[in-house]
């Protein structure tokens, strides 16, 4: 899948944007707070139809407007498409071919997107909530069935939970928090199910990506953490009068994690900074490779300020890895920090304060 084009509107500090694009390799260029990172933002908000970087859609409207817009050509399936994306106050609109779908998820999926950013280092330093949002928003971009369970198993942990409140403070109606267990539950199943299979996939997959990134023979590898994955009736029932007490469900995929290793040794506190940016661009890459092998496709690449973060070596093996593979969309402030011999086919676009041309500056070859 390539975009040919994009056209925003009213996005972050962009009065209007009109920009065609490279099918290989996409290089923003430019000082810092110029709009480098909005572009990526854009790109990846069509594809997710949420940002990377805020959960307020307003804070992606530009100042004293009522709406943004986001729309693209896509080249997908041998075929053109059109995309669309509407924020505005009253809510979000995503369009195919300029009809409105009734359901995000019916959206998510058409453009698939993979993005590494420095940020994304708390993929591993950060708190549960973020490796589970990861997992949610990867797995949803190839299963529809997946977000359709994640979405009930959301409503139904709600009902429960206002119930566990409920107790605390009326009599307890025990056979109704039974029923609605049951069907937490039966969600709970299906969702771990499909996150064990996932992180083994991209096991298999990220371990080599990190050897031939790192040149090293160290293993990389994650594990699958659940609440719980048997037993699962019993062991809601042990927990049912702590759950009464707090108010809250203290089991569930809610509450997963996932646990990041090099030959057995925790990265979050045994590992350097190198290592740490091999692990979280291994599993980006991994990623890459799992869509392809499930859409027959390969997804866009987004690489947010990433050459700055990595080692002149672990640069060159990461454009030799995708050259070719993936349409990329890459953002720096220094042009100099790219080896241009290593792309075959790229353009370059200098960005000055929310203004884009391209250029024909390039790095030092």
């Amino acid at each position: 899948m390539k975009i040919n084009s994009l056209e925003a509107k009213n996005f972050r500090i962009y009065d209007q944007v009109d920009v065609t694009f490279n099918p290989n390799t996409n290089i923003f260029f430019g000082n810092n707070a110029q709009g480098k990172t909005s572009i990526i933002e854009a790109i990846y908000v069509l594809g997710l139809t949420k940002s990377h970087k805020t959960n307020k859609d307003r804070d992606m409207i530009k100042t004293n407007k009522e709406y943004a817009k986001i729309n693209a050509l896509i080249h997908l399936n041998e075929k053109d498409i059109q995309l669309d994306i509407i924020l505005s106050k009253l809510g979000k609109k995503a369009k195919y071919n300029q009809i409105e779908l009734e359901r995000l998820s019916d959206y998510i999926g058409l453009l698939n997107v993979v993005m590494f950013a420095p940020e994304d280092l708390d993929l591993i330093k950060g708190n549960p909530q973020v490796r589970r949002k990861f997992l949610d928003l990867e797995i949803g971009q190839i299963s529809k069935e997946y977000l359709y369970n994640v979405q009930n198993y959301k409503k139904i942990l709600k009902q429960r939970n206002d119930l566990l409140k409920n107790m605390q403070q009326k009599s307890q109606d025990l056979m109704l928090l039974d029923i609605v267990t049951e069907q937490l539950i039966d969600y709970i199943e299906k969702i771990v199910l499909k996150r064990k299979a996932f992180i083994h996939q991209i096991n298999e997959i990220a371990q080599q990506i990190y050897k031939d990134l790192s040149n090293e023979a160290h293993t990389f590898k994650m594990e699958y953490i659940p609440s719980v994955d048997k037993n699962y009736k019993e062991e809601f029932q042990k927990k049912q009068q702590y759950d009464i007490i707090t108010g809250t469900t203290n089991l569930g995929v809610h509450r997963d994690d996932i646990e990041f290793y090099i030959d057995d040794h925790f990265i979050k506190t045994h590992s350097s900074q190198g290592e740490l940016r091999s692990a979280v661009l291994s599993t980006k890459l991994a990623l890459v490779e799992f869509i392809f092998k499930r859409k027959g496709e390969y997804p866009v690449l987004l690489l947010d300020d990433v050459f700055s973060e990595l080692d002149v070596q672990r640069q060159n093996n990461l454009v030799q890895y995708i050259n070719s593979k993936t349409q990329t969309f890459i953002t720096t402030t220094d042009l100099s920090e790219i080896n241009f011999s290593t792309i075959d086919n790229y353009s370059t676009f200098h960005i000055e304060n929310g203004t884009i041309k391209e250029s024909e500056q390039y790095g030092e070859h």
